[in-house]
């Protein structure tokens, strides 16, 4: 078992302890900066695994659930525009209000939360470092409620240098104090073939590396595809598996598959 399944383990026995029922795993996509693929994460990752835990009864509800926990409910745009049919995951928006979370984690038939965070998490510049940082406010007590039942949180870079301080924040003062397990994801590398973009990705590997931070084994790379598909109403699982589209697939696949062997 890795460090960080340990770890997750041991986070999943501490919410068992503190009586959390149900079987659900909770994974919340988290940065304090804005721009870095939070939405995009969110609901490719729960087609994926709604691809993987399909319902027991097809007319029944799904046992994979995104939830949108931002005031504005961006990630309804996106998954109302998916035809039914074609949607592997059910999908709730909470625009902050509290309550629903702890509800879906004690249904016995949800296995998978994938929780869209805010575009940009709020926090009190004039927090003692010891203190909680993310202040007060709707969105702040719905992010609260979010990381008090997650078992894992997926922290999204850029190999941008300003992408980077913000994840770091957001690890040391929200997620660590809160010991909850994190994993990094460089997010939206503009692969090209020039050396340079390569350079950027190790950076960002290593910037990974030397923090300490665990980081998923393959970047998800930046495909207009990607920011195509909310306005077309696609996910990643219906995307060709030929060209950019299969390309574009597997990276999201290859996250999903590094995240359900930490759970």
């Amino acid at each position: 078992m890795s460090a960080l399944a340990t770890q997750v383990a041991a986070r999943a026995a501490m919410l068992a302890a503190a009586g959390r029922e149900g079987s659900a795993r909770v994974i919340v996509v988290i940065q304090r900066k804005g721009g870095s693929g939070k939405s995009t994460l969110t609901v490719n990752l729960a087609a994926v695994s709604g691809e993987s835990h399909p319902a027991p009864d097809p007319e029944g509800d799904a046992p994979v659930i995104a939830l949108g926990i931002d005031p504005q409910g961006s990630m309804e745009q996106w998954a109302r525009r998916v035809a039914a049919e074609l949607l592997p995951f059910d999908y709730v928006v909470t625009k902050g209000r509290l309550g629903t979370l702890p509800e879906l984690v004690r249904d016995p038939n949800v296995k998978r939360i994938w929780v869209d965070t805010p575009g940009f998490v709020d926090t009190d510049p004039d927090a003692d470092s010891d203190a909680d940082p993310l202040g007060d406010g709707r969105a702040a007590d719905a992010m609260r409620e979010a990381l008090e039942h997650a078992d894992l949180a997926l922290v999204p870079i850029t190999t941008e240098f300003l992408s980077k301080e913000p994840a770091e924040y957001t690890i040391e003062y929200v997620l660590k104090p809160r010991k909850i397990p994190f994993m990094v994801v460089i997010n939206m590398w503009d692969a090209g073939a020039d050396g340079k973009t390569h350079a950027d990705l190790k950076k960002a590997e290593e910037w990974c590396i030397e923090r300490g931070y665990p980081y998923a084994p393959r970047a998800v790379r930046k495909y207009k595809i990607h920011s195509n598909a909310a306005e077309k109403g696609e996910t990643v699982i219906h995307y060709k598996e030929q060209g950019v589209g299969a390309k574009a697939r597997n990276d999201i696949y290859s996250l999903a598959l590094a995240v359900e062997q930490v759970l």
